[in-house]
């Protein structure tokens, strides 16, 4: 199946697209899920097609349909030790998001202390509200709050979401948390995610 059935939201800052990461490979472990746009994580969707590559984005603008592959290296998104992270450009990126939340089954929102400073991700919550009301009830789109902050003030608007609240902790020896402050969450907060998910 090449559909999307989860979607995750997430602000890339602090660690962010990381844990994204590290959450989108266990959730596709979990529910034995290896289409690349099965568990969405649009980073990676921009990567799995025709790409050009360059040493910095700079002000290119990629073809129709091709991503803009480049080492990112705005100052907010260099780590500690001082690791850059490879970003993804594609000028098609909202219109493929959009049609991924059109066919999932459930949208997580990774709320962490930055979530709410992100211009895409309250554009993101703000699409979701809008695919929310405009679902027939027979295919409800189940959003998901994973709350890392503790403090959670996202405006609901009617639409009905649960919350899971987790604490992040420093990964060790994780392979897809390598670096100086990337976090994970405890396998029990994970299994009570994966309980809000529900069978897909």
């Amino acid at each position: 199946m090449d559909n999307t059935l989860i979607l995750l939201s997430f602000a890339m800052v602090n660690h962010g697209s990381t844990f994204a990461h590290w959450l989108r490979d266990k959730l596709m472990k979990h529910y034995n899920l290896y289409h690349v746009n099965a568990v969405y994580l649009d980073s990676v969707v921009s990567r799995s097609g025709n790409t050009m590559h360059a040493n910095t984005f700079g002000n290119a603008v990629p073809p129709p349909n091709v991503a803009f592959v480049s080492p990112d290296y705005r100052s907010h998104m260099r780590s500690p030790t001082g690791a850059i992270p490879i970003g993804a450009r594609r000028t098609d990126w909202n219109e493929l998001y959009t049609k991924a939340m059109s066919e999932a089954k459930a949208m997580i929102f990774v709320y962490t202390d930055e979530f709410a400073h992100s211009q895409w991700c309250m554009q993101e919550w703000s699409q979701f509200i809008s695919e929310s009301k405009r679902r027939p009830l027979q295919r409800p789109l189940k959003g998901i709050v994973l709350d890392l902050s503790g403090n959670s003030s996202l405006v609901l608007n009617g639409v009905p979401v649960q919350r899971v609240s987790a604490a992040k902790f420093q990964a060790k020896h994780d392979p897809l948390a390598w670096d100086k402050g990337d976090f994970i969450i405890t396998e029990s907060a994970l299994q009570s995610l994966i309980d809000a998910i529900g069978d897909l």
